[in-house]
């Protein structure tokens, strides 16, 4: 998604907590509005570059992206970046402050193109801020600023720009919504999703037209795994299968592994909530063909991710059918997600990845007996 400094969330319900991956770097634009010879800029560029291929997950209690950045350790990156993740965040916090100084230079009645993309610009730098330190104070900034760019831009004179800006003003509420357990504030997102993909049209943006289908698909589905509601998976399914038409493993891989990934979750979450043996079986295959475009030794956390959502579907699948041997696999594939987490020492998913074995392992005894 062009104009935009956000993730995509890649739903998780193998291991219960939401996991964000950033597969896109597109933020010149951001760069284009600073002082080429200020070395913010160029401290900005490199920062945004560094965060690129970060993993993290949704969770309250970073308070300042500084805080957040000091608690990685690092999973994907081939030398410690520690230091380069520290000092890209207080990049990004004088970041904030050189927009804010440049909105106080530029008068709505005499720009109001660039007054409006500067409130943009805050929106993402408060809300990348937000989405990664799970701030709820930034997110609410992020989201007020997008407010006051949306004032001037309008569906009726630069629909793509207030297509973007809506976007993100989507996922600003989409991430407090979920930081905070608010229902109202992801129907409120979801709304949001579908005015940007109608401004987005897939003929002359097809990229950012599926990244906010998909998002409306994703906001459904948290509401139908909220709601234990069937028909709101439904349209879940749907909608994420309507993304797939331009999310292409060609056209763009890691966003059709994303797609993939949730329309499978998707899929088993209906199964599950409905005791759905066809739903959980059609899920299964889709989670194969993701994780054959996720080499675990490129992308480990997300291909971890995945792979727990499949052995959580061969879980249920098991519990549905009596499959022992799809119990056993479950078990297997736990075990593998579980050991990986402990060789970069992130043990809170450890943890979770063990529990589900474990799981997995008393449901073989039951269905052995």
């Amino acid at each position: 998604m062009p104009h935009n400094l956000y993730a995509e969330t890649l739903l998780t319900p193998g291991l219960g907590v939401p996991i964000v991956w950033r597969y896109q770097n597109q933020a010149q634009y951001l760069i284009d509005l600073l002082d080429p010879d200020s070395p913010v800029c160029s401290a900005l560029s490199q920062a945004i570059d560094r965060y690129g291929d970060t993993f993290f997950e949704l969770a309250p209690n970073k308070k300042t992206l500084i805080e957040w950045a000091n608690s990685q350790n690092t999973l994907v990156d081939t030398a410690d970046v520690r230091e380069l993740r520290l000092g890209g965040a207080h990049v990004f916090q004088q970041s904030i402050e050189l927009f804010q100084g440049l909105q106080m230079m530029v008068e709505r009645e005499d720009d109001p193109v660039k007054w409006s993309a500067i409130h943009h610009n805050i929106g993402d730098v408060m809300g990348f801020i937000g989405q990664r330190s799970g701030s709820s104070h930034f997110l609410e900034q992020a989201a007020m600023s997008y407010e006051q760019a949306l004032e001037e831009r309008t569906f009726e004179q630069t629909p793509f720009e207030w297509g973007i800006t809506q976007y993100n003003f989507g996922v600003a509420l989409q991430t407090l919504g979920q930081l905070e357990d608010d229902l109202n504030l992801l129907k409120q997102a979801g709304e949001i999703y579908k005015q940007a993909s109608t401004a987005l049209k897939r003929e002359e943006h097809p990229e950012d037209w599926a990244a906010a289908l998909l998002s409306v698909g994703n906001v459904l589905c948290l509401l139908g795994v909220h709601r234990r509601g069937p028909r709101t998976l439904e349209q879940a399914v749907v909608v994420m299968r309507n993304a797939m038409v331009e999310r292409t493993p060609d056209k763009s891989p890691f966003g059709w592994a994303v797609t993939q990934n949730n329309l499978a979750v998707a899929l088993q979450s209906l199964g599950t909530h409905e005791e759905d043996i066809q739903s959980l079986e059609e899920s299964i295959p889709i989670y194969d063909a993701t994780l054959k475009a996720l080499p675990k030794d490129d992308v480990p956390m997300m291909w971890a991710m995945v792979t727990a959502n499949r052995a959580s579907a061969m879980h249920a699948l098991a519990e549905e059918s009596d499959y022992v041997d799809m119990a056993l696999m479950a078990a297997t594939e736990f075990d593998e997600v579980a050991r990986l987490f402990a060789s970069v020492e992130l043990s809170s998913y450890q943890q979770l990845a063990e529990e589900r074995k474990e799981q997995s392992e008393a449901l073989v005894k039951l269905l052995q007996v």
